[in-house]
């Protein structure tokens, strides 16, 4: 046999060798690819769900919270209601010059009417326009019923946004399920093409996206 075709014999099992080993490496690389996004995968979409699952908590909670803002808004109105209407009788009783009725009354007007009437009496004995027109305007009147309503009002809106924020954070984690989804799709179409080159090119982007994907996933908080 001449040398040439000895040498051209060798020369091409020699590259049958490594356009295998080449097979064999972009198979392994590939199956490694497709392992680690199917963890990915699976990891993102159960943040998703227990993010997705917290954003609903919070929207109930915040709901629960408006429902006693406004028990608590109603019952406010109402004892208000029943303050002015004794306030009222009170000075219909001054202005009859009805000392013992007005005296009556305003010793069983219940807090934080009493308290507040007293301080504005000592305040405003004369009508000083400098000062509130009635008791309801003193800091003395405080009713329990709106300060429960204030702070209902408060969890509502911090609920709400905790909602907001847990929710945000799920579409989050969703979309990296699709981006995830790619990367399993250039790992499994990598090393079908029968050209070296493009199963290479494929894997390479496919190994991209799922670096990129899991850098920024990283830095998403976790339940």
């Amino acid at each position: 046999m001449p040398k040439e075709t000895s040498a051209s014999a060798d020369d091409s099992l020699l590259e049958e060798r490594r356009a295998e080993r080449l097979r064999q490496r972009i198979e392994f690389l590939s199956a490694v690819l497709l392992a680690v996004t199917t963890v990915a995968t699976a990891w993102s979409a159960y943040q998703s769900s227990r993010w997705g699952g917290q954003a609903h908590g919070h929207q109930l909670n915040a709901i629960e919270a408006i429902v006693r803002t406004a028990k608590f808004t109603n019952l406010a109105e109402q004892k208000m209601g029943l303050h002015t209407t004794l306030f009222g009788q009170w000075v219909g009783a001054v202005g009859a010059n009805n000392e013992p009725l007005a005296e009556y009354l305003v010793s069983h007007f219940p807090e934080p009417l009493r308290t507040a009437t007293a301080a504005w009496r000592t305040k405003n004995p004369s009508g000083d326009m400098a000062e509130p027109s009635t008791p309801f305007g003193m800091p003395e009147y405080v009713l329990a019923e709106n300060a429960e309503a204030q702070r209902w009002e408060d969890v509502s809106i911090a609920e709400s946004k905790a909602a907001e924020a847990a929710g945000e954070t799920s579409d989050r984690y969703l979309l990296f399920t699709v981006i995830f989804a790619s990367v399993l799709f250039f790992g499994g179409i990598s090393g079908k093409f029968g050209w070296q080159a493009m199963d290479v090119t494929v894997l390479v982007l496919g190994a991209l996206a799922l670096f990129t994907g899991l850098s920024i996933m990283s830095l998403l908080p976790v339940q």
